[in-house]
């Protein structure tokens, strides 16, 4: 009876049972390779990614929406189905306002880019079928058009259900964006001309940008500190915007350029007249520094104040971007940080390292200079005094904390955009001419009881030179 059973225990686990397994899982395998597109040829068409988790693992609560879902990746979130309901009222009410404008016609052009929307992404989104998805992609980009809408012609929005502030930080997440083709095509549905165009994505920009005086036009390095009616004096959007995110990098990192790198200058007269006290100071020379100068880490504000260089406000920039290192003296744009500045700038660097790498990241590179400056609170305090930060937050250890996390699993190349300047601010913090020059004015010129001391010295020491000559003198040549 046992060899019975042992023999039917083997029947069941042969190969030859298992075979219709496998050839199921073969053919199913099969039909998601298929389904699968050309990583080598689609991988250049992604536009919308999902924030690496080695850059969110410590701040998701900074790349995922508190109030609305745009796009795929949270869409059907508990959370955020409230929204959804507006989203609804907001199509409803829109079609209500323009008769021309049919649902089925809206749903059939939407149904046309299914596809090329879905490519924008870098997950499949299987889970959604084509009538959610299209669904998702109509409500969305109605609700984007009709938002924005409502701002510029000064409607209520008490409609929205939430304050606004939420909504505007929730729509430059880069995991909360849909292709803005979309809203182009339901312009064109709308029959909105290519003029009107370019001035609501003009006002779309101008409402979701934080501080609107550092913008300026290139053409006339004007800033624009109040809108107008028209919009015609904004600086024009890129020919292509991807999203909402795009469009705002596109406005506050537009073609930084090249940094203003000059390590020498003249000696002028306070210069020399410390380079003349030198032999009566009483500090110990300092070799020089063997190592290689970094392109990739420079010392913390106070070390870099300690060590003769200084820091001051630029009087008007370009854009957020337009630093300078000219003869000791490190120029930066005030910065105005607030909790709205926490999820934004840690948006950017996603966007620009999952789009662009380590190849083409200069707002990366920006807080990687801020991340090396500000290492304590000490550091905030001595930006704060010259006019480079101005701190919203509660405490410049809350400050602190977030600078140094915010660049966390982000990487800069050794030719980033600010590389030229951190090579020629560790060229010179490392020459010894700079420290003794910055312990001298330290130790005897930074207050005027230093200043004062060190010229009691300076006549006692000569009367006492003055004094010793003579007395030789008299001994040699006697009267």
């Amino acid at each position: 009876m046992e060899e019975i059973q042992l023999e039917a225990s083997l029947s069941k686990s042969s190969p030859l049972s298992e075979a219709p397994t496998v050839v199921d899982l073969e053919a199913s395998l099969q039909r998601e390779l298929d389904t699968l597109w050309d990583y080598e040829n689609e991988a250049e068409n992604f536009t919308i990614f999902r924030t690496p988790h080695n850059i969110s693992q410590t701040k998701k609560n900074l790349f995922e929406p508190s109030v609305i879902s745009i796009g795929p990746f949270h869409h059907g979130q508990k959370h955020l189905r409230a929204m959804e309901e507006q989203k609804m009222r907001f199509l409803r009410d829109f079609l209500s306002r323009r008769d021309h404008i049919s649902l089925d016609r809206c749903i059939f052009e939407m149904k046309s880019l299914e596809m090329r929307t879905r490519r924008c992404y870098n997950e499949m989104f299987d889970d959604l079928d084509s009538n959610a998805f299209v669904k998702m992609m109509l409500l969305d980009g109605f609700f984007v058009i009709d938002y924005f809408s409502k701002w510029y012609g000064g409607r209520n929005m008490n409609e929205v259900g939430w304050n606004s502030n939420f909504i505007d930080r929730d729509l430059l997440l880069q995991e909360n964006q849909i292709p803005f083709f979309i809203v182009d095509k339901l312009f064109e549905l709308i029959g909105v001309n290519q003029d009107d165009r370019m001035i609501y994505v003009k006002y779309i920009a101008y409402k979701l940008l934080p501080n609107r005086s550092i913008i300026q036009d290139p053409r006339t390095e004007t800033p624009y500190t109040r809108i107008t009616n028209s919009l015609a004096g904004f600086p024009d959007p890129p020919a292509e915007i991807h999203h909402l995110v795009h469009l705002y990098y596109h406005y506050l990192v537009p073609n930084p350029g090249t940094p203003v790198v000059l390590s020498t200058k003249p000696f002028d007269h306070t210069t020399k007249f410390q380079t003349s006290c030198i032999a009566f100071s009483l500090s110990v020379a300092l070799p020089n520094s063997t190592r290689n100068i970094s392109s990739m880490v420079i010392p913390s504000a106070t070390e870099l104040k300690q060590k003769g260089l200084k820091f001051t406000r630029k009087s008007n920039p370009k854009h957020m971007l337009d630093i300078s290192f000219e003869y000791g003296v490190l120029k930066i744009p005030t910065l105005e940080i607030t909790d709205d500045t926490k999820p934004i700038f840690s948006n950017l660097i996603a966007f620009e390292q999952c789009k662009y790498g380590k190849e083409n990241n200069p707002f990366t590179s920006f807080v990687y200079l801020l991340d090396n400056l500000v290492n304590t609170p000490n550091d905030v305090t001595i930006l704060q005094e010259c006019g480079i930060i101005e701190n919203w937050l509660g405490s410049e250890e809350e400050l602190t904390h977030f600078i140094n996390q915010v660049t966390e699993g982000a990487g800069i190349g050794d030719d980033h955009y600010l590389a030229e300047l951190f090579t020629e601010v560790n060229k010179y913090v490392e020459s010894s001419w700079h420290r003794h020059r910055a312990k001298l004015i330290r130790d005897y010129f930074s207050s005027p009881w230093a200043i004062i001391s060190l010229i009691a010295a300076l006549i006692l020491l000569v009367l006492t030179l003055v004094q010793s000559f003579f007395a030789v003198f008299a001994y040699f040549r006697p009267p």
